[in-house]
């Protein structure tokens, strides 16, 4: 929460414009002065969660990882942003295309209940203009901070009033390139007019099925790059004077008629520059799909408080809401399928005592305690949890889930999180955090490198150039033999 700003008092003035409009006009107005102590910490704590998400994607030496980077190695272009795992810098296009592949790789980044991802998706964005056009960390900051509020409240706006089973994969995957246009938008000084253009060529889709989440299709990792990059893609060609529809989200045909018709517009604009929505969003303590983690959470508990031998288990069931019960396979075929499997995630946990990153799941599935475990688990929905996560609200917990373990012997353990850490009502502290900065970069960084990393991302408003900063960084963060 912070006192009116500069972006609310232009809100009061614009009188009765279009909800869309101000939205767009007042998040151009954003700056970093105008910011509290406690939205510019949160904004920047974004920033480090994204880049120790893609540093630890990185330390995995994954084969898709290396096909990428040599592929926008050979891509050439104008040397405009740098890329991690490259050490030189390549477009601002193809930038933002890997970053935002390797801050999603481990599905490690932050989100909202109301949407999804976000900082895999805007801060690629935002970093590959900030480069290209030489922005100070203020600018970027405001920027990404740009890109979140535009994230959310859209997603307030379009899904809101939506049943979460209605909301398809093609509209949901707009969020991200809607948004992240706006970020760069902004840095790239576009007017209202540009900026609204913009978000209607960002509209284009390029995934139409969730198949992924059963096959382990590899079209999942490159999604929120194709995003990033769209984003940063359309900011450029709305600079060039080329438009999409500058009604995409209102329109008769716009964005809103993929879910019944329903747009809440009072959501773009309610409170705008009186609170800021990213105090919203979860951070990740663990690398799955945010539907898991109550039953990661779950299980965690009933090994932590209980001596089970795990190998006379009988039966293990999880109950949860129907849209995350849809979260089941039991056959692992990549880390793709791994972050989307409650059996998957579950099973290693109570063979291992935690969770583990999805690209260790041959070890896993070679472990026969785990493959056995997976074998017994089954997943079903309830009433009760799909109440509780259509209410879809900061005060009720929108991923519930149930474990319960069944001994041989007739034993049972159960354990139910309705708020798992990391919810805006469970929030991961600050040290947490840095924490898992840590341990992600230390998987391609060595130790001194790190600790000046976490100083210099706590001060990141004070970089002159970000060039700089990313320069050294991608000179350290460098992924041999691509």
């Amino acid at each position: 929460m912070i006192q009116t700003s500069a972006v609310g008092r232009n809100v009061e003035q614009m009188g009765e414009g279009g909800h869309v409009q101000q939205l767009i006009e007042s998040l151009l107005d954003i700056s970093f002065e105008d910011l509290s102590t406690d939205v510019a910490r949160r904004t920047k704590l974004a920033i480090l969660d994204f880049f120790g998400n893609a540093l630890g994607a990185l330390g995995t030496h994954h084969d898709l990882l290396r096909a990428l980077l040599g592929l926008a190695s050979e891509s050439g272009g104008k040397a405009e942003s740098t890329a991690l795992g490259l050490g030189g810098r390549i477009s601002c296009l193809e930038a933002a295309l890997v970053h935002g592949v390797l801050g999603n790789f481990l599905d490690f980044s932050d989100g909202h209940f109301m949407g999804g991802h976000v900082n895999d998706r805007i801060v690629p964005a935002a970093l590959a203009v900030a480069e290209s056009v030489g922005a100070t960390g203020s600018e970027f900051i405001s920027a990404v901070l740009a890109g979140y509020e535009a994230y959310i409240r859209m997603g307030y706006a379009l899904f809101k009033k939506a049943e979460p089973a209605s909301v398809k994969a093609p509209t949901f995957v707009d969020l991200g390139p809607l948004a992240g246009s706006i970020s760069a938008g902004k840095l790239l000084g576009l007017t209202n007019e540009q900026m609204a253009g913009a978000m209607g060529l960002a509209a284009s889709m390029q995934i139409s099925a969730g198949q992924y989440t059963i096959s382990g299709g590899h079209e999942k990792d490159l999604c929120s790059g194709h995003e990033s990059r769209r984003a940063v893609f359309s900011a450029l060609m709305a600079q060039k004077g080329v438009f999409g529809s500058k009604d995409i989200l209102e329109g008769d045909r716009g964005l809103h008629q993929a879910v019944g018709g329903m747009l809440d517009l009072n959501s773009l604009t309610d409170g705008l520059g009186e609170t800021f929505k990213i105090e919203e969003c979860y951070f990740k303590p663990y690398p799955a799909c945010k539907y898991l983690h109550a039953s990661i959470e779950a299980a965690m508990s009933i090994v932590q408080d209980n001596a089970i031998d795990v190998k006379n288990i009988e039966e293990i069931r999880i109950t949860t809401n129907s849209s995350s019960a849809r979260r089941s396979t039991y056959n692992i075929a990549s880390h793709v399928s791994a972050i989307f499997s409650h059996q998957y995630q579950v099973a290693v946990v109570l063979a291992e005592g935690q969770p583990d990153l999805p690209t260790s799941w041959k070890e896993k599935m070679q472990n026969s305690l785990v493959s056995e475990l997976i074998k017994k688990t089954k997943v079903v929905s309830s009433s009760e949890f799909d109440d509780l996560y259509r209410a879809r609200t900061l005060d009720y917990g929108t991923w519930p889930s149930r474990v319960e373990v069944l001994m041989k012997q007739g034993k049972r353990y159960e354990s139910t999180v309705l708020r798992p850490k990391g919810d805006p009502t469970n929030p991961m502290t600050i040290q947490e955090l840095e924490s898992k900065f840590r341990e992600n970069a230390l998987r391609i960084l060595p130790d001194d490198d790190v600790d000046r990393l976490v100083q210099k991302m706590h001060a990141i408003e004070r970089i002159d150039d970000v060039r700089g900063f990313c320069r050294e960084l991608a000179s350290q963060a460098i992924l041999t033999g691509h």
